[in-house]
């Protein structure tokens, strides 16, 4: 009866221990809904992350992560660009992007002029997201969504280039 006891009290004490890990594994690998490096808020079919050596940063567009990647050079160990079409994360030096077309995924809900109080109208002249990049798997795809909304399609190191020449 004692050995009963005893293996219930260890089954028990293992399948606490189990749920409070699922809980813990479930709640921590939860990824922000910021960005962190903008603050502003991460749309999924836009999203980015950066790989790091100290982890992953996730941003709300590839525009605001390859600031980040410009700013900090050598940091990133890995780019992971979400395919519009698809919403699956994909290699971002692999992936083709439409730059510059007419939707605006991050900055939508920031007006370009605003009132200040106590100094008038203020115009936005710059914003880490613009121009917009929309990344695709497939050069098909970008090709596609330009003809829709605008742009141009480009390669990642070409994004890069111009972003860094703004």
């Amino acid at each position: 009866m004692r050995g009963k006891r005893l293996s219930i009290t260890i089954l028990v004490i293992a399948l606490a221990a189990g749920a409070a890990w699922l809980i813990h594994r479930e709640l921590s690998s939860r990824q922000p809904t910021v960005c962190e490096i903008c603050g502003r808020g991460i749309m999924r079919q836009v999203e980015f992350r950066i790989e790091t050596a100290h982890g992953t940063i996730y941003a709300c567009c590839p525009t605001c992560a390859m600031h980040h990647i410009i700013n900090h050079p050598g940091e990133a160990r890995k780019e992971l660009a979400t395919d519009f079409n698809s919403g699956r994360l994909i290699p971002a030096r692999s992936a083709y992007y439409d730059m510059g077309g007419d939707v605006q995924y991050c900055t939508r809900h920031d007006p370009s002029i605003q009132r200040v109080p106590g100094q008038g109208v203020e115009m936005r002249v710059y914003d880490r997201c613009l121009p917009v990049l929309v990344a695709f798997a497939s050069k098909g795809d970008a090709e596609a969504y330009q003809k829709q909304y605008g742009g141009r399609v480009v390669t990642f190191d070409q994004a890069l280039q111009d972003i860094r020449n703004q």
